[in-house]
């Protein structure tokens, strides 16, 4: 049963602050509406006729407009098949912005390593950062450079909320009938396709600046996705990793 979708927001500067989602399956309208980064609140109410369904849906639509918000995605969704590709450039938009608010919010300070946050079951994604100077006030520096969840700085994470709203339809009672297990292998491949098409860019620096740099894969409550770390990072930052592993088997 396919689904029309529409998702709406107002912003504060160029960050998405609240959302709207609405979707139509059948004859039944489910919208949710809140805070970014969070469910939200939901509803669903089932018409008389799927014509019923899809003329509220509109209505509702028309009124987030109204409302002020602003139409960010509308999509025919498929059940039975996750948009990868989509995933992939909302987190690669959403990292390019990530790292600009980050080195905005923090000049004075060098930014030498990006994560993208997410779960064991691929529900929550998010940026975390880390700067040369952190690292260097942290007695524990060289563990700290590759625990995330250690790091200093997370700005930027509500640009991350279109992402969030695409993998938030497995994890809702909503039609999705992809394998979980393969839904949570594409996610993680999606993310790190994204921050490699970022780092070509040059956004994390080339060369030497690029040696010093690291990019992370972090899923908690899990164990690392295999081959992340080396299909994230030039050889260099490979081999400090395997130095740091090694000092714990000493």
């Amino acid at each position: 049963m396919y689904s029309n979708y529409s998702l709406f927001y107002t912003f504060d500067g160029d960050q998405p602050a609240r959302f709207q989602e609405a979707r139509v399956f059948g004859a039944t309208v489910w919208t949710a509406a809140g805070a970014v980064q969070t469910w939200g609140e939901e509803t669903r109410k089932d018409y008389a006729s799927v014509a019923g369904a899809h003329a509220a849906y509109q209505v509702h639509c028309r009124s987030a407009l109204a409302d002020g918000y602003t139409l960010a995605r509308e999509s025919v969704i498929d059940p039975a098949v996750f948009d990868y590709v989509l995933l992939q450039t909302l987190v690669a938009g959403a990292v390019r912005l990530a790292v600009d608010a980050v080195r905005r919010a923090h000049p004075e300070q060098h930014i030498n390593a990006f994560a993208l946050v997410s779960d064991d079951s691929a529900m929550t994604i998010g940026p975390m950062a880390n700067s040369r100077e952190a690292l260097a006030a942290s007695e524990y520096a060289e563990e700290m450079l590759w625990n995330p969840a250690e790091w200093a700085h997370d700005d930027g994470g509500a640009y991350f909320d279109s992402a969030y709203r695409l993998l938030l339809q497995a994890h809702r009672d909503l039609p999705f009938d992809v394998d979980f297990a393969t839904f949570r292998t594409g996610v993680f491949d999606a993310c790190i396709a994204a921050l490699a098409q970022v780092d070509a860019e040059g956004v994390f620096g080339t060369g030497a600046r690029r040696d010093e740099s690291v990019l992370l894969l972090d899923v908690s409550d899990s164990e690392p996705v295999e081959g992340a770390l080396a299909r994230l990072n030039p050889p260099a930052v490979v081999a400090r990793f395997e130095a740091w592993m090694a000092s714990w088997e000493e």
